[in-house]
Formats: structure tokens, C-alpha cells, sequence
């Protein structure tokens, strides 16, 4: 048996340890310090084997120091006090959580803490709780899972009777928060990736509902409904599903501890004031008071007792409940527009009770594949891994799956989920279907991105067709191209025999004649440059399918049609074409667009296929040619004023940088004409028979909304802002269908309601308090950082960042501006009244200024990391972000639990608040630094804003500049 090689101590211990990364745990005889004045000496009766444990014992945070007795869930019975501890006798029944560091800390006098794997410990009294003689000692892990679980509950006010919370895995930790909610009074939700756990979650723990994380239409439907989540799920996992879940001003709590940062979106937190914070463990005086709550609720964790010799065991079956549930696949990825695709390891999920999982044997590269990958439709997610027309062999089915068993051959085309409840999809029409989900760069309800046809395995519900046993596997193809021109054939009429067809799309010039006709059976064929032959067939066909994806014109082939006849598009160009109008008048003709089919359609098109011997012509290619093949593929080829509104003419508007964005379709969202501007002041012309608030001649402004639905909970507390209907000032659609134009403009329509008072005192050029001023009043506002004394930090020092530095200091308190910029230091301090600086790149003065910060509000949009902003805040401290970085940010969780810190964001404010805040920069004469600069000057100014070469807003000067002419 081995001994410690430590500095001896006087009391002789013994313990199981691990002596290395392999955390095999083994006897070591060690020594304890002498009983203290103040110390508690007593014999371990039980120890609970936390998870915490596995990461220690293998050194997997770096920081182990060897030999290690893991346990911080420790309770037994005293057996020595010192001559000064007041609160504990020898026989008493006492615990002790995590915090002496129990083990792998350091003592005082420099030695290594060892925890409770052991048969005696010595503990300061202060750090010792009381354990009820009626509650059983091997409840041993309410130490730790228990506190873990309680102490954000109660922090973040989660324990109010009839609230509904949920609860993320239901492990160690979330078993023992479903069982603290439930004795708070609370509706409890649990949100897991395995059905299996669904009768352990209502039926013994007593949770209300359950939830498959991976189920989208559960999710979906779940929508808003949580006022708080417990996240206690260590493996690196999406949140934007559960910031999905929760009401506006939700409160996402992390108390698992994830190895990596997780992707963290901004916008749901803008979007609906909600937060996610951490938490970790509790206070000694917190501990107690749990201990107490769950003695008098009878709440006690669901434990195995085991021997001391079967510890290495435990550790084992542990880990293997540990591991996150998924099935390790591997495939092809491109990781950024170059498209360039690499080898990618990732993970695909289990295999659900509706699932089907199969080995790809084949998969087709489609033009769509070209387009995603390059994101030459600006909504790519990468890593992508492409792939839409897939053929396999099932190797794993759910136990409620039906149409498919091991063996079977089946394809997966371009979508592998619908909403299953809407009009088209009741008509299997799914491939219609508003909440179609693609077979890759889309997104299922629980965050995960999906993966396609370029990989090893693929995992998909019902939406699988049978793959005919005459039908080569190569001919993938037909789940995209294939579908894709046998539906508008079938739709459109297409089919009757005798009929003539044209088809668009096989080469538009002339060698490609002896191909169509000789080896595919064409009829006829015409050269589409040729005017002569184009002519000669005007008026002859009955319908014509157009496969061709770039700009051309249509009013040849529409005068190709007869009278009645039918142009389907099916290839999709990058920018609109003309269409000419009279050809389609005078001949009653149609054009008209299809896409893929439905899953019934395709099942249909792929046994027709069989009978009828109908394959795509396909080079078959090994995997490493990938990228090959793709270079190969890319070379073949304003309204009237109503009662209620408020008509006024646009004097100034601010020109913002979400205004470059939209302009640039950088966000995917840009709807063309766009007349940008959402900072509007103006002087009121013109108001509605039932307009009460003004009158002619009244300075107004209008922000960054025009209306909202006026009745959801959001809105009848003034929150029009997080309002899920919510319209834009501009690139939104109005309730009459139109699109809204913003403020770079002669004059504005709006509803009063989204209008308001412009002081008096208040330059009207001051227009960016509209966007820049509310959106980083309000935060202060909301999250209580608004309070005289306070020390708030402000990271970018921009149009958002110095107007926080305005507010802040009006507010009272004391303001840091963080900057990865020192020349902006003199600005921040002389000019705008900030009290100091911080270079975010200088590693000695971030670290000088740890634990210094109430609140931090960060207006950079760029992605950049959080976790040097996170240690420079006190505990529960709150980072509030209104920057809206394009991609996740990554979140550190082990900050947030270890200071009860949180991250959250916000995004502009209510009507009433705006008013608000006009009124306070009124009083305290804040106004934003801006230019004002000529109309004709913006093209000029975005660029300028583009390179940051503006202190620190542009202002247009709409009413003495813009002309019509």
C-alpha cells in the first residue's frame, strides 16, 4: 500500500487516490493536520461520487495536483472539536461541501487539501454544516447537486410558486432540480434528448411535462412558455433552443460545466430581454439553509450505496452516463466561402423511436451544393456538410418505425423535416411547408445545424423513401433532379400523351443536338440563339420546362407556347427576370415555378423511375474527388395618413451601421427597394381625425418600429420592442402587405402610437438617440446599473459606446471604457467624462482591474471573446450585450458559475421608455457626437462608417438637402 509523499501530519489517514491521468483510484495512507482551535474533526460515513470527480481525478482541467482523494458530498459524525468551535459537538452529524477546497486545494501551510474518499477529515467550523438527524446520511450529494441546483432557484427568483421552469438533463443535478422546483410550488418542465426518460421525469420525479430537445415540433410548440431554465447538462450542447423556450425576460442558469465554450446567439437575448447566467454550488450559510428545506420537504437525491473497493467501478459507469448521447459520423465540410471541402469528424443524434438510421453508399453533387457552399445565397451555416441526394442501407431503426427495417435500401432528398400540421404538408406538399427543414445548412428546433449526404451515416425521421431493388444506388440523383422536373410535369399537366414538351436547359447550341435526339430520345431540338428556327416553332408547344439557373430571356420561350400553354421554372437565377406581360394576355398563357416535391411525390417518381428504367447519367467519383468534381461542375455550366397616423416631414435621420447590414443583405433578410433610416425627426404636417397625442407642427421622432401586434403580454407592458410582430421602420412589411420605408426620405406615415415627442430643448439633429440612445439607456435601466456609486464598464467606444458612457455618468456612477484602442483613451476620459481606461489587449491592466465591475455593457458587434470582459466583473456581475456580432460569441460557462454571473442582451426599448429617455437626454443635455452631412453625401458617409471614420454618428440633413430632381 502506498503512502503519501507529502509533509507528515500528526493524524494518520487513509483514502483511495489517484496518482495520474489514468484516475485509477487506489489505498494511500496520508496524514491530516491536528484538530485546530477552531476545527472540526470527524469520521466520513458517506461520500458522494460527483462528476466533478471524473474531470479531477484525470487532470482533464489542468489542474490536478497528485496524488488526489477526490469527494466534496461528504457527511459523518464528529469525534473532536477544538477548544473554540462553538457550533458542533462531538456525535453530531455534520457535512461538508465543496469549500475547504475539500480536495486538490492547498492548505495554508502549502499542502494538498484531500476530500472525503477517506476515513477521517479535519475542517474549519465555518465551513461545516448541521445534518438533520432525520435526514438520511447518504443523501450525501444534496452537498453539491443539491446547492447546485437550489441556490440558482432561489438567486434568480425562480421559486415562485406557479412559475414554470424547466429543466435541462435529467442526471445527477437535474433530478435534484426537478425535485427543489416541485417543492417550490412550481411548474416543472424536463427538456432532454432521450424519450426514455420521460416516464422517470413525470411519473417518479413528479415533472409536469417532458420534452425531446430533437423533437422540432415539441419544441416549436413549446415556444415562449418557460420563465426560467436550470441547465444542467456538461457536454457542449446548442442554447438557442432553450433561449427559444423562454418568455420575454427569461432566465437561462447554467450549472453544468460544458469543456468548451458554447455558441452563444446574441439576438434572442436582444430580441426578448432575456439573460443566461451561471451559478455554482452556494454559500456555507446557503448550504444550510438547503439542507434544512430539503429535511422538512423530505427531498433526497436518488443514490446507489456502494463498497469503497467498487469505486473505480462507479467512476466507470459514471463516465458512461457521462457521455453526451450521440453517433460519431464522419463526412466532408467546407468551413468558409471558398468552399473548399476537408475531412470532418462531428456527430449525428441517436437514433429516435421515428428514426431510421442508414450507411450512405451514394450521393449526388447538385448545382445547389456549388451555391451553399460558396454562400452565394448569404444564408450558408458552416461547417457544412453538403449533400441532398443520398441512397443507403438502414442499419438502426426506432422501435415505433414501421415502413423500414435493417437491410432496406432508402434515399433521403433535400428535406428532412416539415411542421406536419400546416395546410401543404396535410397534403403532402411538404417540400412547401413554411417550416421545411433541408437536408443541410438547415437547423433543427434544437439548435443543431443538419449535415447532408457528403458523410458515413445519416439519421433522419420519416422522411425516407424506399429505394426499388432494380434501381442502381448510384442513381442518387433522382431525389433532387429527378423530383424535381417529374412534380411540375405531374402538377402542371404536363403528362398526357401526345402532348409536346419543350424542355429548357440541355445547351443552347448546336452540338448538343446528336445527344438530345440521338442518345436521349428527343424529338426535335432548337437552337435558342436562332432566330429563324425560333420562329418556326412559335405557337408549337403545349408546355415547357425551364431547368436553366442564369439570366435569360422568357419572352422567346413564352411565344414558343400555344394559347393556354404552360413555362414552369425550375431552375432558380440569382436576380430577377423580366417578364413580358402582353405575350401572356393575349395568349392566356402561364408562368409558373416548382420546386422538389412532397415525400409521397418522390416515393411515386422513384418507382416510376423502376419500372420505366429512367436514370440520371452519372460519373461516379471516389470521395477525395470532391472538390474536383465541383470545379468541374461550376465550369459546365409611403400610404395615405390614416385616422390614427401621424404624417410628418423628415428634417434629420441618423444614419446607423444596422443600416450598412440591411443595405448589403449581410443579414439574409433585405428586401429590395430598401429606403433605409430608422433615427427620424421631423415636424408633424398632417395627423388623423382620431390622433390625440398631436398636432400640426409638433417636432416628433420615430425609431427603429412602426407597429406591433398592440396585444400580446410584450406589448401590454409596454414592450412593443420584443413583440414577436413587431414591424421595422424599414425592410419590414406594413399590415396592408406593403414594404416600410425608412427615414432617408422627404416624409414619413406612422401610427402614432410609434411616435414620439421630440423636446424642445432637444437639437433635432440629435436623431441616433432614436436607435443608439435607447438601446443602451434601457439596459442600464432594466438590469439596475443605473444606481449612483456603481462602477460600469463600457466596451467600443462608437455610436453605441459613447452614448453609455453619457448615460452612465448622468446616472451617478463611475464608468470604465474598455477599448482595444489606446489612442480612444484621452476622448473617453477628457472629452466624455469617463473615469478610466482599460486597453482589452493589455493582459496587466485586464488583469489589474479583476472583480472591479458591477455591470458591463458591450456595444462591439464584432465577434470577440467574453471571457476576460466576464473576470473583470464582480460577482453577480451582469454583461449585458447590445452589439449584435454576426456569428456566436463563445460563452465560458465555468465564469458564470463560479461568480453567479450573467450574460445578457438587449435591444432598444418600449414606446414608453423611448419617451423616457428623450425626456432624461432632455434634462441632462446629452446628445450624441455626431456630422451632419448633406443627402447626396451618404454613399460617401456609409463608406466613412464602414472605416470607423466617424466620431461618432453621421446625421443626413434631410430637410435642407434631399431633392427630388
Amino acid at each position: 500500500m502506498e503512502k503519501s509523499h507529502e509533509n507528515e501530519h500528526p493524524i494518520k489517514a487513509f483514502g483511495w487516490a489517484a496518482r495520474d491521468t489514468s484516475g485509477v483510484l487506489s489505498p494511500l495512507n496520508f496524514s491530516r493536520r491536528e484538530t485546530g482551535e477552531k476545527d472540526v474533526q470527524f469520521k466520513v460515513m458517506y461520500c458522494g461520487i460527483c462528476h466533478t470527480d471524473l474531470h479531477q481525478i484525470k487532470n482533464e482541467w489542468g489542474i490536478t495536483k497528485y496524488p488526489i482523494i477526490p469527494g466534496h458530498e461528504i457527511v459523518g459524525v464528529v469525534t473532536e472539536v477544538g477548544n473554540k468551535v462553538d457550533k458542533f459537538k462531538i456525535g453530531d452529524k455534520i457535512g461538508v461541501g465543496y469549500l475547504v477546497l475539500t480536495a486538490n486545494g492547498t492548505h495554508s501551510d502549502g499542502t494538498i487539501t484531500h476530500g472525503g474518499y477517506s476515513d477521517l477529515m479535519v475542517v474549519n467550523e465555518h465551513f461545516i454544516v448541521r445534518w438533520p438527524d432525520n435526514l438520511p446520511m447518504e443523501a450525501a450529494p444534496l452537498l453539491c447537486a443539491g446547492v447546485t441546483t437550489y441556490s440558482p432557484l432561489r438567486y434568480y427568483g425562480l421559486d415562485k410558486p406557479g412559475m414554470h421552469i424547466g429543466v435541462v438533463g435529467l442526471g445527477g443535478l437535474g433530478h435534484m432540480a426537478v425535485k427543489f422546483a416541485k417543492a417550490f410550488g412550481t411548474k416543472v418542465t424536463v427538456i432532454s434528448t432521450s424519450l426514455s426518460k420521460k416516464d422517470e421525469a413525470i411519473e417518479r420525479l413528479g415533472a409536469d411535462s417532458f420534452l425531446v430537445s430533437r423533437d422540432p415540433e415539441q419544441m416549436q410548440a413549446a415556444g415562449g412558455s418557460l420563465d426560467g431554465i436550470i441547465d444542467t447538462v456538461s457536454a457542449v450542447h446548442p442554447i438557442f433552443p432553450l433561449l427559444n423556450l423562454l418568455k420575454t425576460n427569461g432566465k437561462l442558469v447554467m450549472v453544468g460545466a460544458p469543456e468548451k465554450p458554447l455558441e452563444f446567439p446574441v439576438f434572442p437575448l436582444l430580441s426578448g430581454r432575456k439573460l443566461v447566467g451561471g451559478s455554482a454550488i452556494g454559500g456555507v450559510k446557503e448550504i444550510q439553509e438547503m439542507v434544512y428545506f430539503a429535511e422538512k420537504h423530505n427531498i433526497t437525491p436518488d443514490v446507489e450505496v456502494v463498497p469503497m473497493e467498487y469505486v473505480n467501478k462507479a467512476v466507470e459507469r459514471l463516465k458512461m452516463e457521462k457521455s453526451h448521447e450521440n453517433v460519431e459520423a464522419f463526412g466532408w465540410a467546407a468551413r468558409d466561402t471558398s468552399g473548399v471541402l476537408s475531412p470532418f469528424n462531428f456527430s449525428r443524434r441517436v437514433t429516435g423511436e421515428k428514426d431510421v438510421q442508414f450507411k450512405v453508399m451514394y450521393c449526388g453533387i447538385c448545382h445547389s451544393d456549388l451555391h451553399q457552399l460558396k454562400n452565394e445565397w448569404s444564408n450558408s451555416i458552416y461547417p457544412m456538410v453538403p449533400g441532398h441526394e443520398v441512397v443507403g442501407v438502414v442499419t438502426e431503426v426506432g422501435s415505433k418505425v414501421e415502413k423500414f427495417k435493417i437491410g432496406d435500401k432508402v434515399g433521403v432528398g433535400c428535406l428532412v423535416g416539415s411542421c406536419r400540421k400546416c395546410e401543404n404538408c396535410d397534403n403532402d406538399l411538404e417540400t412547401y411547408c413554411r417550416d421545411l427543414i433541408m437536408t443541410y445548412n438547415g437547423v433543427y428546433t434544437d439548435g443543431i445545424p443538419t449535415y447532408g449526404g457528403y458523410s458515413d451515416i445519416m439519421v433522419t425521421n420519416e422522411y425516407v423513401v424506399h429505394w426499388p431493388e432494380n434501381l442502381p444506388m448510384e442513381a442518387a440523383p433522382l431525389l433532387c433532379a429527378g423530383i424535381t422536373t417529374y412534380s411540375p410535369l405531374r402538377y402542371f399537366g404536363l403528362d398526357k400523351p401526345g402532348m409536346h414538351i419543350g424542355v429548357v436547359g440541355l445547351g443552347g447550341l448546336g452540338h448538343k443536338k446528336e445527344e438530345a435526339i440521338d442518345r436521349l430520345g428527343a424529338d426535335s431540338f432548337l437552337v435558342s440563339r436562332d432566330p429563324d428556327q425560333m420562329q418556326g416553332a412559335a405557337g408549337s408547344l403545349d408546355g415547357i420546362i425551364d431547368t436553366v439557373s442564369a439570366i435569360h430571356p422568357l419572352l422567346p420561350l413564352i411565344n414558343l407556347l400555344k394559347t393556354n400553354g404552360k413555362l414552369v421554372m425550375v431552375g432558380a437565377p440569382a436576380k430577377p427576370l423580366e417578364l413580358p406581360v402582353f405575350p401572356l394576355l393575349l395568349g392566356r398563357k402561364l408562368v409558373a415555378g416548382s420546386a422538389a416535391g412532397g415525400m409521397k411525390e418522390t416515393q411515386e417518381m422513384i418507382d416510376f423511375a423502376a419500372k420505366h428504367n429512367i436514370t440520371p447519367d452519372v460519373e461516379v467519383v471516389p470521395m477525395d474527388y470532391v472538390n474536383t468534381a465541383l470545379e468541374r461542375l461550376l465550369k459546365s455550366d409611403v400610404k395615405v395618413t390614416g385616422e390614427k397616423d401621424v404624417q410628418f416631414k423628415v428634417m434629420y435621420c441618423g444614419i446607423c451601421h444596422s443600416d450598412l447590414h440591411q443595405l448589403k443583405n449581410e443579414w439574409g433578410n433585405s428586401k429590395y427597394p430598401m429606403v433605409p433610416g430608422h433615427e427620424v425627426v421631423g415636424v408633424v404636417t398632417e395627423v388623423g381625425s382620431k390622433v390625440e397625442k398631436f398636432q400640426v407642427g409638433d417636432k416628433v421622432g420615430v425609431g427603429c418600429m412602426v407597429g406591433s401586434c398592440r396585444k400580446c403580454e410584450n406589448c401590454s407592458v409596454d414592450l412593443e420592442n420584443y413583440c414577436p410582430s413587431q414591424i421595422p421602420t424599414y425592410n419590414g412589411y406594413s399590415l396592408d402587405g406593403t414594404l416600410t420605408f425608412g427615414g432617408y426620405s422627404d416624409m414619413m406615415v406612422s401610427d402614432e402610437h410609434f411616435v414620439v415627442r421630440w423636446p424642445e430643448n432637444l437639437s433635432m439633429d440629435a436623431a441616433p438617440l432614436l436607435c443608439a440612445g435607447i438601446t443602451t439607456y434601457s439596459p442600464l435601466k432594466y438590469f439596475g446599473l443605473d444606481k449612483p456609486g456603481m462602477h460600469i464598464g463600457v466596451v467600443g467606444l462608437g455610436g453605441l459606446g459613447h452614448m453609455v458612457v453619457k448615460f452612465a455618468k448622468a446616472f451617478g456612477t463611475k464608468v470604465t471604457v474598455i477599448s482595444t484602442s489606446a489612442n480612444k483613451k484621452q476622448e473617453a476620459i477628457e472629452r466624455l467624462g469617463a473615469d478610466s481606461f482599460l486597453i482589452s489587449r493589455d493582459p496587466e491592466q485586464m488583469k489589474a482591474a479583476m472583480n472591479t465591475l458591477d455591470g458591463i455593457i458591450d456595444t462591439v458587434s464584432a465577434v470577440h471573446p467574453i471571457l476576460p470582459l466576464l473576470m473583470l466583473m464582480k460577482s453577480h456581475g451582469k454583461l449585458v450585450m447590445v452589439g449584435a456580432p454576426e456569428k456566436p460569441v463563445e460563452l465560458p460557462v465555468f465564469p458564470l458559475l463560479m461568480g453567479r454571473k450573467l450574460v445578457a442582451g438587449s435591444c432598444i426599448g418600449g414606446m414608453k421608455e423611448t419617451q423616457e429617455m428623450l425626456d432624461f437626454a432632455a434634462k441632462h443635455n446629452i446628445t450624441p457626437d455626431i456630422e451632419v452631412v448633406p443627402m447626396d453625401y451618404v454613399n460617401t458617409a456609409l463608406e466613412r462608417l464602414l472605416k470607423s471614420d466617424v466620431k461618432y454618428r453621421f446625421v443626413l440633413d434631410i430637410g435642407n438637402t434631399l431633392n427630388k430632381k
